[in-house]
């Protein structure tokens, strides 16, 4: 099976497919990509830290980002999506969340607040542009950031609205 792309074809995968393939496309990707980043970030603060004024705030933030990430990660793993795999199978639901909306609110929060540390990282780095003259590092980094930020946007999009709707609609 080829992996699905666009929204229309990820609208057409069973709730339990859809959640596989954020795990397998999504979460993987963080999950290999923020040590770089943090990585990235920290080598540019040794750097040129003390010559531009913009890096400490962007590697503080990029750290807060990946940090409220990683919880977030395991929220969905080990909570909200084996709840709605129960849930889209008829099977009882544990959790002691209530409904489950509930914890669907507390995703979409967290959400809100990525997209806001997104929007500090893009400013903070004109949009990624990378300027004249940078070491490869720094250069890696914008790089790299930008396609982070492509794919958390999408990730974002495909739960707020793909699986959460088919979820709330049970």
């Amino acid at each position: 099976m080829s992996t699905p792309q666009t929204t229309e074809q990820l609208s057409l995968l069973s709730l339990v497919d859809l959640i596989d393939h954020i795990e397998a496309t999504h979460h993987r990707y963080i999950r290999e990509t923020a040590p770089l980043l943090i990585e990235y970030t920290e080598k540019m603060l040794r750097a040129h830290g003390d010559d531009h004024d913009e890096i400490k705030p962007l590697a503080q933030c990029v750290r807060e980002l990946i940090d409220e990430l990683m919880p977030h990660l395991m929220k969905e793993e080990q909570i909200l999506f084996p709840a709605i795999k129960s849930l889209s199978l008829g099977q009882p639901v544990n959790g002691c969340f209530g409904h489950i909306g509930n914890p669907i609110n507390m995703m979409l929060h967290e959400h809100d607040n990525a997209d806001l540390m997104l929007h500090t990282i893009r400013r903070l780095t004109n949009d990624y542009t990378i300027p004249a003259g940078v070491c490869h590092t720094w250069q890696a980094c914008y790089r790299t950031l930008a396609e982070f930020d492509a794919d958390l946007q999408t990730h974002i999009d495909v739960e707020n609205t793909l699986l959460f709707p088919k979820t709330l609609s049970l």
